[in-house]
């Protein structure tokens, strides 16, 4: 196969299976398993033994049954096929290309959500019933066109989407055009102003949190495989001289910590044991910036690692299923953006 090609095939499947891995869904985590096997001699070890890792940790009967096959052929496995930095590099942006992607289309949901919400209400000020269907025909197909988690899990909470709220209205709207006891259609004329006050209120979307979940995990990924290959891997004799002392130290605990608990399954790298704001001090410490110049100028990598640590606040309301706000969640994605224009270059 001619190596470009290759390349190209490469950084589509790792791009497909890290976007799958992200997801909540256990067919998607199984698709992933299928991937794997499926090109596991082209991809590369690092990453494969990370999926797998990942995998094993899934405590779900169908996905353990897929795994069954994939560590065998894992303990025969002699040659594996190697992968440039390149490869690995390309992979994770169009896994980044695919979450960004996500993300742009939500927010723009989210913007129309409230130009339909407004539309709305002022008919309804003007005494119409808001039941003509070009004033909210867009938003509806638009919506029609997310992925499925993001359409679906904000019917939990409606009062933290105003997406998923304003459909809520969407549906019950049409009540007012019908014959029916006047005071009962005032009293749903009044909960639907409310409603829609309501959203125009809230600049909180719940989808904002699965679309910049999937955008945090694959940067997240990116930068722990990263330090992994080009600082970690090289220097285990002399990690002290690579990672700041606090940082290695509260590593060494945690994953001695899960080893010894009989409740936790699998065994995995040092780095998976470092704090998402560890990585940034990992970056800055000494010359380790040297082994990314490949990646990143000295310049660049200093903005990457100061975006990191501007993230880390998004990242704990992700964490803690605190809705993100519009505004936050526009900075992750233009961040996620600017990392992938850095390392596409």
């Amino acid at each position: 196969m001619n190596p470009d090609n290759r390349n190209s095939q490469v950084q589509t499947i790792m791009a497909t299976i890290s976007s799958l891995m992200a997801s909540r869904r256990i067919e998607d985590k199984l698709r992933a398993a299928s991937l794997l096997g499926q090109y596991k001699n082209v991809l590369p070890s690092h990453f494969l033994d990370r999926i797998l890792e990942e995998l094993k940790k899934d405590t779900h009967t169908e996905i353990q049954e897929a795994l069954r096959p994939l560590l065998t052929s894992e303990e025969e496995e002699t040659n594996p096929v190697p992968v440039s930095n390149k490869e690995i590099i390309a992979g994770y942006s169009g896994s980044l290309e695919s979450a960004l992607k996500k993300a742009l289309d939500i927010a723009n949901i989210f913007d129309l959500s409230h130009v339909t919400a407004k539309a709305l209400r002022q008919q309804l000020l003007e005494g119409r019933n808001g039941s003509e269907h070009d004033l909210y025909s867009d938003f509806v197909q638009q919506k029609s066109r997310m992925t499925p988690e993001l359409a679906l899990f904000p019917q939990i909470s409606l009062k933290v989407s105003p997406i998923g709220a304003l459909s809520e209205v969407i549906r019950i709207i049409p009540e007012l055009s019908k014959k029916g006891e006047k005071g009962k259609i005032q009293s749903e004329r009044k909960n639907i102003e409310t409603k829609l006050d309501e959203i125009l209120e809230t600049d909180q979307e719940i989808s904002f949190n699965i679309a910049g979940y999937e955008l945090l995990y694959t940067l997240e990924r990116m930068m722990r495989d990263l330090i992994h290959q080009r600082i970690v891997k090289p220097n285990m004799d002399n990690l002290q001289t690579k990672i700041p002392a606090d940082v290695l130290e509260g590593m060494k605990k945690r994953k001695e910590v899960e080893e010894n608990n009989p409740i936790s399954i699998g065994s995995y790298e040092l780095i998976e044991y470092c704090d998402f704001t560890d990585l940034k001090k990992i970056l800055e410490k000494g010359r380790n910036h040297e082994s990314f110049s490949d990646i990143f100028s000295f310049e660049e990598i200093k903005t990457v690692y100061s975006k990191l640590g501007e993230l880390d606040p998004i990242r704990k309301k992700i964490a803690h299923s605190r809705p993100l706000t519009r505004k936050e969640f526009e900075r992750l994605r233009l961040y996620a953006t600017d990392i992938l224009d850095r390392i596409r270059k």
